[in-house]
């Protein structure tokens, strides 16, 4: 009997894509309370931004760096596309309800002005944005800053590569085999993941095409957006050693 095959274009805002994050991928994706309050003490001893400042948690995931936040003493606006993310970070962040507002939104729709101390985009993606999308997110939130707000992020999604041939590759999970087939041209990445369930003689097929952002890339759309004082390095944590090309990287500025 032929296996069912199920094919889904990724977007962040699909249910059946945060189905697949949230099973196979979750502590990789959105990390632990425990790693987010790392990132968010060095968040603040960079911007030494104090309650009561507000903070807006762009794309906050399950809520983790927004109850960071919270705990000490800040209100923060927490957004993400994500239904079942939001659905968690509710469940999550209950205890915090006072402080944190939760929405399902993209950044497109930030429309606060002159209101946020600091704006955190933690994992930040923007492959799925032309740079023009990118840009104009970017003067979103410079313009939902109070003047001196600082804008940080760490920056995931595909990094700048050089093109290569296809590549592909097995591993097996849980409940199913993944075959991953990835390779790039000189603009995009581009993955194919099967992930095949003998027992269901089922096959989800998930394509992903994701335009590549390097700190290249990055740093002068920024500077587009009217931001200044822009630091860059490979993360947060480890915030002496310089940015490159290639891999995943930090950004901090101010408006």
């Amino acid at each position: 009997m032929e296996a069912q095959v199920k094919e889904i274009q990724w977007a962040w805002y699909d249910p059946d894509v945060q189905d697949i994050l949230l099973k196979y991928y979750r502590n990789w994706l959105f990390n632990t309370p425990e790693k987010a309050d790392k990132i968010i003490e060095r968040i603040l001893s960079i911007s030494n931004v104090t309650p009561p400042g507000e903070i807006v948690d762009i794309g906050c995931g399950l809520g983790y760096h927004a109850m960071s936040f919270a705990k000490r003493g800040f209100h923060v606006l927490a957004f993400d596309p994500g239904e079942k993310y939001l659905n968690l970070a509710r469940e999550n962040a209950v205890s915090f309800k006072n402080h944190i507002d939760i929405c399902q939104m993209q950044c497109c729709e930030l429309s606060a002005i002159k209101r946020f101390a600091l704006a955190w985009a933690g994992g930040y993606c923007p492959g799925q944005l032309s740079p023009d999308e990118v840009a104009r997110d970017f003067g979103r939130i410079y313009e939902s800053l109070l003047p001196g707000g600082w804008f940080v992020s760490s920056v995931a999604g595909k990094p700048k590569v050089q093109p290569f041939e296809k590549v592909r590759n097995w591993k097996t999970l849980s409940d199913c085999f993944i075959l991953s087939e990835k390779w790039a041209d000189e603009t995009y990445y581009h993955e194919q993941c099967q992930f095949v369930y003998p027992d269901q003689n089922q096959i989800v097929k998930l394509i992903e095409v994701e335009r590549m952002y390097g700190v290249n890339e990055i740093v002068p759309l920024l500077e587009q957006a009217g931001f200044r004082n822009i630091s860059t390095s490979r993360s947060l944590v480890d915030h002496e050693a310089p940015a490159q090309e290639g891999s995943h990287f930090a950004f901090w500025c101010r408006r």
